[in-house]
């Protein structure tokens, strides 16, 4: 297992995009693999920026030591290249792609005491004149075909390579998933959500695997949804919180998707609970927006009845993707998260803090409170709060903790 504890070098040393480009303009190679790290962005949103470069160190040194007789490239973010010329055969190349998935997928990566497993997508281009391009798009299309390999060979024309781990893979945490919930090894983390004046949380949920160790949510929430088990999940959550956080005088928030709250039974779970602890002035649903609302009557209905015990109602994520005003008056919206990835960028580009400014305006002609999310910095701080933002969440204020571990 690779760890990596140096705190103070982790910077990548391998060539950059502009020599790539260099190199494939000057024909040094005829086979390219793309690297990307499948949701690179939750690892710094649970874990700290700081965390996620030195994960990129050691990706890169993985891929070096895997990839002996090519040419590893950094291309920014969390995108890697390897290069090889006429001089490694193209089933050597494949065959050492295949391994690097498998290893990645199955060894964690250690830092500072936290395990993270490292999913990729991999996108391949052979004997193409367009080698980077054709990379980028086979990258692309792991996306749309589901699977974490495809290949172009311009040889054998256009095919796809579904990669067999990705099933292995897909049935290791399955069997995870359904332990989980059978022996309960879902764990409660906290998150603070604050302003000068008073504190309160986001509650978000941790599985512990057969070896004991902590996973991230991107490895069993989607997976859980496919067999079913989300609403366990979902369940097990608002069970854990109540009883955390009853008779604590203290608000906190949980995530409900779209489909929780279409879901009956979880929906008479929450209600049943929420009497039982006498919890809802303390409690706010967060609602994920960016999932869009085609049920929006059945939400409302649902708003109105948890409204009517005290609860309140945050729009999570919003800023992008299904991003509507008017749901903020329909659904009685307490409080608006704006989406991270924009407060990320709100002193980098003028459109991030124009959007971030309109949305202020509205919310505060309609009486509605909003959370920045992802406040990393306090140069970030610093311009949420001229912009009168009402709560701060993130890294510059405190990382998720097990509930265990609050004061």
């Amino acid at each position: 297992m690779t760890q990596f504890t140096d705190n103070k070098e982790f910077e990548i040393n391998l060539p950059n995009r502009k020599e790539f480009l260099e190199d494939n303009k000057n024909n040094k190679f005829n086979k390219v693999a793309i690297f990307d790290v499948n949701g690179f962005g939750n690892i710094n949103h649970y874990y700290g920026y700081d965390f996620g470069e030195k994960v990129l160190k050691i990706i890169s040194l993985r891929l070096e030591n895997r990839f002996l007789n090519s040419k590893i490239y950094y291309l920014g973010a969390d995108i890697f290249a390897s290069a090889s010329s006429e001089d490694i055969s193209k089933d050597r190349f494949i065959q050492t792609i295949k391994s690097i998935i498998w290893y990645f997928g199955y060894s964690p990566i250690e830092v500072d005491g936290f395990k993270v497993y490292i999913p990729l997508r991999v996108g391949v281009a052979i004997n193409y004149p367009e080698l980077l391009f054709t990379a980028e798009f086979a990258l692309k299309q792991t996306k749309v075909v589901k699977h974490n390999l495809v290949i172009y060979d311009a040889e054998q024309h256009h095919i796809c390579h579904p990669n067999s781990l990705s099933i292995e893979q897909d049935l290791y945490w399955e069997g995870q998933i359904i332990e989980a919930v059978r022996k309960d090894k879902f764990e409660i983390f906290a998150q603070l959500i604050s302003n000068q004046f008073e504190k309160k949380y986001e509650i978000l949920v941790r599985m512990k695997n057969s070896k004991g160790e902590v996973i991230s949510p991107y490895f069993f929430i989607n997976r859980a949804k496919k067999i079913n088990l989300y609403s366990e999940i979902t369940k097990k959550v608002i069970q854990k919180s109540f009883e955390y956080f009853e008779n604590k005088n203290i608000e906190f928030s949980i995530n409900l998707s779209i489909s929780d709250i279409l879901e009956k039974d979880v929906v008479d779970f929450l209600i049943q609970k929420i009497y039982e602890f006498d919890i809802g002035h303390s409690l706010t649903i967060e609602i994920t927006e960016s999932e869009g609302i085609d049920n929006i009557e059945e939400v409302i209905s649902f708003i109105k009845i948890v409204k009517n015990l005290g609860v309140k109602i945050a729009i999570d994520d919003f800023g992008t993707g299904y991003s509507n005003f008017s749901y903020l008056v329909r659904l009685q919206a307490d409080f608006i998260k704006l989406d991270g990835s924009i407060i990320q960028d709100i002193n980098k580009t003028k459109s991030a803090k124009a959007v971030v400014e309109a949305i202020v305006f509205f919310a505060k002609k309609i009486g509605i409170k909003t959370v920045a999310e992802f406040v990393s910095s306090k140069e970030i701080y610093e311009t949420c709060k001229e912009l009168e933002i009402d709560y701060f969440q993130g890294y510059w204020f405190d990382e998720p903790k097990n509930v265990k571990e609050l004061k």
